[in-house]
């Protein structure tokens, strides 16, 4: 029997596991409009991989305690000096665990993402803004180039030209636009943000979220294939998911016409 571990052991970040599965994780520098310090990217690290390893955990959903959502990098952070320089060291790490994490990830985006902050956001699977949310891709309006893996998740989501565009102005995003071109689910009121999120990631969490970890690495694979890859992919997965006790329980929950329940496994 798997044990309920603790997520308490965070700088910068307040984490809570519910009782259905779902992970609100809350970054908390609020008098910064919670801008990533060092302490932040690591804790950020190590609850994706605290999340990935706990069978309790089934769903994780991020926001931003205050106004703000990530206002990306805090340049004026004490500890900037020491983060790592090189793509393949901690700082940019968390980037793929995140986009690989094999459980559903919702952004519940409050305030402001800017910069980093929308990397954040671009990387999980689902995204919800409040009303109150502004979405500011300030990189090259500030001469810095693009990261947190924007370069590949942005055109991904909302086409090369539209992507382009908003990266070469900086400008706000309008809430209307980003929701019509799919780079968000919804815009909700700010009041009603959380409550709107969670009651997703709790009706994701009851799924089969094993099958949910094949799907996205079959989706994340066939963004860079050929169909013939794809396919070859879903075959895999066809076969895989035969090993899996939420497959017999979905098939046998149609067979008796009731709901099925899904152990994530």
């Amino acid at each position: 029997m798997s044990t309920t571990q603790s997520y308490s052991n965070y700088d910068a970040l307040q984490v809570e596991l519910m009782s259905d599965g779902v992970v609100l994780a809350t970054l908390d520098r609020p008098e910064r409009l919670n801008a990533f310090n060092g302490a932040m990217r690591h804790s950020i690290r190590a609850l994706l991989h605290q999340v990935r390893d706990d069978k309790n955990a089934r769903a994780l959903v991020i926001t931003g305690a205050g106004r703000g959502f990530c206002s990306g990098a805090d340049l004026t952070a004490e500890d900037r000096r020491t983060w790592p320089t090189e793509v393949y060291e901690p700082q940019f790490a968390w980037n793929l665990d995140l986009l690989h994490m094999p459980k559903p990830t919702i952004a519940a985006v409050n305030g402001v993402a800017a910069g980093g902050g929308l990397g954040l956001a671009f990387l999980c699977d689902i995204r919800i803004c409040s009303t109150e949310a502004r979405l500011l891709p300030l990189w090259l309006k500030r001469a810095i180039h693009p990261d947190d893996l924007v370069t590949w998740t942005l055109p991904r989501l909302v086409g090369y030209s539209r992507a382009l565009k908003w990266m070469y102005l900086g400008d706000d995003i309008p809430l209307e636009e980003a929701k019509t071109s799919g780079l968000v689910s919804d815009v909700v009121p700010g009041d009603k943000l959380i409550d709107v999120t969670l009651e997703l990631a709790s009706q994701l969490a009851k799924g089969p979220t094993a099958h949910y970890s094949l799907a996205k690495q079959s989706v994340l694979m066939g963004l860079n294939r050929t169909p013939w890859d794809a396919v070859l992919m879903e075959s895999w997965g066809q076969q895989k998911i035969r090993t899996f006790e939420d497959s017999e329980e979905g098939v046998k929950a149609f067979r008796e016409q009731r709901a099925p329940e899904f152990k994530g496994r």
